[in-house]
């Protein structure tokens, strides 16, 4: 029945017509590549007045996609017929009756959404509002209720065509991937860092996820994490890398014979910070990326979090900041990554039973230098 998907973006509209233009092909590019990868056929992407029209005879899947694109802020299957008033009153009553049998309802309490994008139609909008809902009454059992409504028929019109909807379904919005350059986004397996990681793709980030490796059955679980994140990372190229450290043992074995075991789940986020840093700067990213939540663990207080960052010189990302528990755990829910970052994985055998809570940056300073022999200022991986 739908032979359009009407998509409408949201700040990318507040842009210059220039880097508007930019961020449309982009998005676009995205929109191709999202519909290709789900092998959902379509004839043209296109931009037009503020909205892009994705023309499809499979509307309603390329929809169902569609809402994982960034910079996509409400999508509608629509219906694309010429702008003549009893085309227009015609389908919109059709799509009505179908909502009506979707939602089993009687007399279902409606309203009509008319917009003139372009305005060569001779109706305003609020005329074409008054007839359609008028053909809508005369033609079914039904009542109009511009507050309390359970059907809202919409109407767009541009360049000579009507548009015409029932159904506005909500994006994540954000920017298109690939509009904001390169990060790298550490991925270990729990809930946080794969919110993390979906946040920054949001604000139109390309994402380098890394793994530091800490056993086989929790590689496989971030292997699936990364596999239901890539559901959203459309315009995104990078697939998982996995760091396997040489001196894990060693580095463990020293800190203990110093005494120093509280310092150990700092000196193990530093140490992989300090690879994903490395990777970063291969890959020419623009900083990393942390699912660190303020004072949610021992390892997430300011202090501890400062030694952490002074691992790389570039900037660290910690989208999950200001955020608690619940409000993660929200957004992983709606992601589909919650219940695969419950899965078991491999147990850590050498986290402290007293972690250092606020950590001194000059004893760590002194630790690492007993452990490396060296400033880790100046260590490289």
């Amino acid at each position: 029945m739908f032979n359009v998907v009407i998509v409408r973006y949201g700040e990318i509209g507040t842009k210059s017509r220039q880097t508007r233009r930019w961020f449309e092909n982009i998005l676009m590019n995205n929109i191709r590549e999202a519909l290709l990868s789900e092998e959902i056929d379509f004839k043209k992407v296109e931009a037009k007045h503020g909205r892009i029209l994705v023309r499809t005879n499979r509307a309603k899947e390329a929809t169902e996609v569609l809402t994982r694109v960034f910079g996509i802020v409400s999508l509608s299957p629509a219906m694309e017929v010429d702008a003549e008033l009893e085309k227009i009153n015609k389908t919109a009553l059709k799509l009505f009756r179908k909502k009506k049998r979707e939602l089993n309802l009687e007399k279902p309490k409606f309203r009509v959404t008319a917009r003139r994008i372009t305005k060569e139609f001779p109706l305003k909008s609020p005329e074409i509002q008054a007839k359609v809902g008028e053909y809508i009454l005369e033609n079914e059992d039904s009542e109009v209720n511009l507050h309390e409504y359970d059907i809202e028929v919409g109407v767009e019109l541009m360049e000579g065509k009507a548009y015409i909807f029932v159904d506005k379904i909500r994006g994540w919005g954000g920017l298109p991937i690939g509009t904001q350059g390169k990060v790298v986004a550490l991925l270990s397996g729990g809930i946080d860092s794969p919110v993390a990681a979906f946040l920054m793709m949001k604000r139109g980030v390309e994402v380098i996820p890394v793994h530091i490796y800490m056993g086989e059955k929790t590689l496989e679980k971030v292997r699936k994490i990364w596999s239901q994140l890539k559901k959203y990372h459309y315009g995104g190229k990078a697939e998982l890398i996995v760091v396997k450290p040489q001196n894990r043992e060693e580095m463990l074995k020293k800190i203990k014979e110093l005494g120093k075991e509280k310092y150990t789940c700092v000196l193990c986020k530093f140490m992989m910070v300090k690879h994903a840093d490395r990777i970063a700067k291969e890959f020419g990213a623009k900083g990393i990326v942390m699912g660190d939540s303020l004072g949610q663990v021992a390892s997430q207080t300011l202090e501890n979090m400062y030694i952490v960052s002074q691992a790389s010189d570039l900037p660290i990302y910690r989208p999950l900041i200001g955020l608690d528990k619940e409000e993660i755990v929200d957004i992983a829910k709606k992601i589909g990554t919650f219940e695969l970052s419950t899965l078991p994985e491999d147990e850590i055998p050498f986290i402290p039973k007293h972690p250092v809570i606020r950590g001194s940056w000059e004893e760590f300073r002194k630790i690492y230098r007993a452990i490396f022999g060296e400033d880790p200022k100046k260590r490289e991986c």
